[in-house]
């Protein structure tokens, strides 16, 4: 067919001399052409010009907008419909291709930061791939507040207002794959499928919102009542195999309860945040007259308070809650019942 740009030229030329019909065959076949090669916005400039030369044409203007969507269809990233089959099988072909061509893809190693609470963001994140921490931050306090995996979206507490502010931070854990899409992106294609925004908001109103996590987070922290007592923590980073991952350190015990412990350790702010859904494991000793009373367990950090000269008070939640007649036994030694 030769180079796009000289078939262009000459169709521009067959314009000039008034060779309508000539010029839209030309102009199928380069649509046909950038379609399969994927080169969608050049196919859709095409047939707008299609458009523009005749819109009589009825038949070429059809033909060439289902070969558009069919060849959309059919490059789009498998597996990420497969993860997301219950949010597409919703939409019309026509939605689904508008959506994901909306999109770009990003790709992330862990520990990176996706956006900081306080910020002005207006984008949807679709997670394809690794996992992601949402932590919310309030004072001096810091609360994981859910562990992010492939099938899971986030951004939408800010994503349908203007000027809006996140209300969370979000971290990845380990490298991750998202598809992001900008609410001015939304608001393009909302002209060729205006029932997509309407379907995306349904979707994302289903989820537990982020003021419900807060809510939620707040309430389990006055559920497990906490004893106060001295003691020393040995505290072993653990990997997804939970086998160690890092040298393990000594803390300060705080208090426990039947959910989980807290303790002291000094850090930095940058690896505090890095602690939030980790797994621990935790060998726990008292001072008499609670001595004989110690303990190893493992659990995930779910929040972390910043402290004076340095230091951070880590919660930890237990894999395995505790007997309450644990803290019972606890409560007796420290407290001995007047005889």
């Amino acid at each position: 067919m030769g180079d796009g740009a000289e078939q262009i030229e000459l169709i521009d030329q067959q314009l000039r001399d008034g060779n309508n019909d000539a010029a839209i065959q030309l102009l199928v076949k380069l649509i046909v052409k950038y379609a399969g090669e994927c080169n969608f916005d050049k196919a859709e400039e095409l047939r707008s010009k299609l458009i523009e030369v005749d819109s009589m044409a009825v038949n070429e203007i059809v033909k060439t907008g289902e070969v558009i969507e069919a060849a959309k269809e059919s490059a789009i990233d498998k597996e990420h419909l497969a993860i997301w089959a219950d949010f597409y099988e919703n939409l019309t072909p026509e939605e689904a291709n508008a959506l994901f061509y909306s999109m770009s893809q990003e790709k992330h190693p862990a520990n990176f930061s996706i956006y900081r609470q306080g910020e002005m963001r207006s984008r949807l994140y679709f997670i394809d791939e690794g996992s992601l921490k949402i932590f919310y931050r309030q004072h001096e306090k810091t609360l994981l507040l859910k562990t992010l995996g492939p099938g899971d979206l986030f951004g939408e507490d800010t994503f349908f207002f203007s000027d809006a502010f996140c209300t969370t931070s979000v971290i990845t854990d380990s490298p991750a794959k998202l598809y992001v899409l900008l609410k001015d992106d939304l608001d393009k294609v909302n002209l060729k499928t205006p029932a997509l925004e309407s379907k995306l908001n349904g979707y994302c109103a289903s989820l537990a919102s982020v003021a419900d996590l807060i809510k939620s987070k707040h309430l389990e922290r006055r559920i497990a009542e906490r004893l106060t007592l001295s003691g020393k923590v040995l505290v072993q980073m653990l990997n997804e195999s939970h086998q160690p991952a890092a040298k393990a350190f000594n803390a300060e015990l705080l208090d426990i309860s039947t959910r989980g412990v807290a303790f002291l350790m000094k850090t930095t702010e940058k690896d505090s945040a890095r602690l939030l859904g980790r797994n621990l494991s935790m060998k726990i000793t008292f001072e008499e007259p609670a001595a004989k009373m110690g303990m190893t367990h493992i659990g995930s950090v779910v929040g972390v308070n910043s402290e004076p000269f340095n230091e951070y008070a880590v919660h930890v939640e237990f894999n395995e809650y505790l007997a309450s007649s644990v803290i019972t036994d606890l409560e007796n030694l420290i407290k001995p019942s007047e005889e």
